[in-house]
């Protein structure tokens, strides 16, 4: 870029804005004019004479004058025999447009067609693998739209087929056919981080990215109008501009969920502050590679997805093996029914298999020392002769000392937790176990 930038100066020198009235600027070796017909005739024809003689053959095939309606005769008179083309309606720009609302209109309304139709693509492949397909629209396909929506004012209209398209098609094929209502459609907007997937609605992004993008471009903007060659750019300004539309990014999600949240169910906005808890959201935004084990088959994703919002689990027995009715709550619960140990003991074993790559001596289960009549702090302290804890290693803390832990699972909607906030509860379950093992370790 800097070569072509060097290369052409020496041309806008000989056509610049004093010499033929035409303000201009230049990206790599794409050179654009803007003002009266008469001047861009006499531009043009200084490009031909003296572009070629610094190595710039200008091709009079690729220039395009996009003139007003009543120029259109005097633009085809003018350039008549010159090869270049003379249009009335519009243009397409390094990947925007240029031209009448019609010809906007036009030219978004087939790049939407296109991408609905790699919509529905992506939401046929859904059908037997939901997690890729999902990975696959978050990590890439919504990003196929974003220029667009920055370079091109005023399309959230035009972009509402690709919106119905997604919400109509792809996200039930994704979730498997459930209901896509406003509330559910606007959760599934924000970020996994604050509880929803990422799914972003291009419709409702259009006009604020196309405002972010004038904003931060505005000093070039100007620059171009003035043709001030000369003058430098603020980058100091700029780059606060960048935090400034950084900031605004992550605080209107925000304030949007805060909204949303007093038209759901409190079992929904309950699960969402547990999606918004630390690590939660992991198996959402890392990328479904099935060599390490981070992909998920179609019954586990939209399992996952059901259990994150408390969406009805296709499936499961009507009634739990200790004969009480069952539903997700109750299978979370329930001490017989063996997910409350599944869930524990994959825990207690990833968290030894860690532990084993940097400690010696790891154990699980490791049983404690017996009591010799020592009196303990806590009434509920484990006086247990056989009192074990989930895992001990050496050298975790202090070189050569043996660290005990014990792990507590537990199920923030059970009955005993959904009345305190998430902190509570992780604090209440905290203070059990150092209760329980605190002195006797």
């Amino acid at each position: 870029m800097a070569m072509y930038a060097l290369g052409l100066s020496v041309l806008q020198d000989v056509i610049s804005y004093e010499k033929t009235q035409v303000k201009q600027v230049a990206y790599a070796d794409d050179l654009k004019g803007a003002g009266k017909i008469i001047d861009l005739k006499k531009w043009w024809t200084l490009v031909n004479e003296n572009g070629p003689i610094i190595g710039y053959t200008p091709n009079a095939t690729k220039f395009i004058l996009i003139v007003k309606p009543e120029h259109y005769d005097n633009g085809v008179r003018l350039f008549s025999g010159s090869g270049v083309i003379v249009t009335k309606d519009g243009q397409r720009h390094l990947g925007a447009v240029i031209g009448t609302e019609e010809f906007k209109a036009k030219y978004v309304g087939e790049k939407v067609s296109e991408w609905v139709k790699e919509v529905d693509v992506l939401s046929d492949m859904a059908k037997t693998e939901p997690h890729a397909a999902y990975s696959a629209f978050t990590h890439g396909l919504q990003h196929r739209w974003s220029f667009v929506k920055r370079t091109i004012p005023g399309i959230s209209l035009l972009l509402r087929p690709l919106e119905e398209s997604i919400r109509n098609i792809s996200l039930p094929a994704v979730l498997r056919s459930h209901i896509i209502g406003d509330n559910v459609r606007e959760l599934l907007t924000f970020p996994p981080r604050l509880g929803g997937m990422g799914i972003t609605s291009p419709e409702k992004l259009a006009d604020k990215e196309n405002l972010n993008s004038i904003n931060l471009t505005s000093s070039l903007t100007e620059k171009t109008i003035a043709q001030d060659a000369n003058g430098e750019t603020d980058q100091n300004a700029i780059l606060e501009l960048k935090k400034t539309i950084s900031r605004d990014r992550q605080s209107a999600p925000v304030e949007s969920l805060e909204r949303l949240k007093g038209a759901l169910l409190d079992d929904t906005v309950r699960r969402i502050h547990t999606a918004q808890e630390t690590g939660a959201s992991n198996w959402l935004t890392c990328l479904p590679i099935r060599a390490k084990g981070f992909s998920l088959n179609k019954q586990e994703f939209v399992d996952a997805v059901a259990l994150r919002y408390g969406w009805p689990v296709e499936g499961i027995p009507k009634t739990c093996v200790c004969g009480a009715p069952n539903n997700v709550n109750h299978t979370m619960t329930c001490k017989r029914g063996g997910f409350v140990c599944i869930r524990h003991d994959e825990v207690r074993d990833v968290t030894a298999s860690m532990l084993r790559e940097v400690c010696r001596d790891v154990s699980s289960e490791p049983t404690l020392l017996p009591l010799d009549g020592e009196q303990l702090q806590y009434r509920t302290a484990n006086i247990a002769n056989e009192a074990r804890v989930d895992v001990s290693a050496r050298g975790f803390c202090t070189r050569g000392e043996k660290a005990f832990m014990d792990i507590r699972i537990f199920d923030p909607m059970a009955a005993c937790h959904r009345g305190i906030s998430l902190e509570a509860a992780h604090q209440r379950n905290e203070q059990e176990k150092i209760r329980a093992y605190g002195d006797r370790i």
